[in-house]
């Protein structure tokens, strides 16, 4: 039973898509636009993903400096507390320095990665646009293409509609 549903629905899935690639070879124009919407959507998609990637490298840019300011401050105070004997605060600013120091390590590191990452991706949305850009230009040859076809078509008929009056009144 089940073999014989299985067979109704790949036959009924057959049917539709002849149906739908004759309407397809009717007007591949009409195709060929669906598409070139669909690309522009998923263009301005990744667009607006690349300028994420970019303010979310700005962001990590802004961590890892003020990490770097933090580290150097604790620095500083690790200086004046190791001259004043200040031992508590000494052992406090120490730590904090090391932390500090790590995270702008870390951050350099995930930053360093971000921008790679960011290159890539701002490369093949560049690709993406060309791409985009060619099929828009395929899209304006195939229409002039079409154009000039039915132009010609139009021109002979009423030429020949015209030769064949003029036969007619002989």
């Amino acid at each position: 039973m089940g073999n014989l549903f299985t067979r109704i629905k790949d036959s009924v899935t057959a049917d539709i898509n002849e149906v739908l690639d004759r309407k397809e070879e009717k007007n591949p124009i009409k195709m060929l636009n669906q598409y070139l919407r669909e690309s522009e959507k998923e263009t301005e998609k990744v667009r607006q993903l690349v300028e994420r990637q970019c303010r979310l490298k700005n962001e990590l840019s802004v961590e890892y400096d003020e990490a770097k300011k933090m580290a150097k401050k604790r620095a500083y105070q690790v200086e004046v507390a190791a001259k004043a004997g200040e031992v508590e605060l000494y052992d406090f600013a120490l730590l904090e320095k090391n932390q500090y120091e790590e995270r702008a390590v870390r951050m350099q590191e995930v930053l360093h990665e971000a921008s790679k990452q960011l290159g890539e991706l701002e490369q093949k949305y560049m690709e993406m646009k060309h791409k985009l850009k060619d099929m828009q230009l395929k899209r304006m040859e195939i229409m002039g293409r079409e154009n000039i076809a039915r132009a010609n078509y139009r021109m002979n008929k009423v030429l020949d509609n015209q030769a064949g009056a003029g036969k007619a009144h002989m």
